[in-house]
């Protein structure tokens, strides 16, 4: 599907499109989780400031939900294939440090460019979900078989984000396998 809205970009000459994504579909891309999911979860618009990389909350053009609902119906998945519902992580959260950089870029055609958060970003990302969705957040945790010190330092992010997140941040480390973890916090 992404080769597929490289070729319409590509065909409908439209701008660049350089985005990041994170959730379910990029722990299966990068084998981390075999969890069946059916969306792709975009973070945000990599876009270019000053000569530095930032992740801007994306805005969608009405010709770029075009081409993305084409898409969808080309494979029988609708327009949601491509959810900007992360997104509200800009709003909720200061994301974390060197999100854009860390990522694994892919190219589908000259006009699309997908940058897979890394596993480091996944783990940050996924211990935030827990605390704010529970499953399948916890789940993915589980199955990633996260080190103390990757669930550290994504504990430590999300504490700076929410302090008040202590006592569930402490219940998801137990369950997750980092219960000696959580009696330090």
């Amino acid at each position: 599907m992404l080769e597929a809205l490289g070729s319409v970009l590509e065909d409908q000459d439209m701008e660049p499109l350089d985005i990041v994504v994170c959730g379910a579909m990029v722990l299966l891309m990068r084998g981390m989780v075999r969890r069946p999911t059916r969306d792709i979860d975009g973070l945000g618009f990599v876009e270019e400031s000053d000569g530095e990389l930032v992740l801007r909350k994306p805005v969608l053009s009405a010709k770029l939900s075009e081409a993305i609902e084409r898409v969808g119906n080309l494979y029988g998945e609708g327009r949601h294939w491509l959810s900007m519902a992360a997104t509200v992580l800009h709003d909720d959260t200061s994301l974390p440090p060197g999100i854009i950089m860390e990522s694994d870029a892919r190219r589908f055609g000259d006009r699309l460019t997908v940058r897979l958060c890394s596993r480091r970003h996944m783990v940050f990302l996924k211990l935030w979900g827990a605390l704010n969705r529970g499953e399948p957040d916890i789940g993915d945790l589980i199955e990633m078989e996260v080190s103390e010190q990757e669930a550290y330092e994504a504990a430590a992010w999300c504490l700076e984000q929410d302090r008040e997140a202590l006592p569930k941040l402490k219940s998801v480390l137990e369950v997750i396998g980092h219960g000696d973890l959580a009696e330090k916090l």
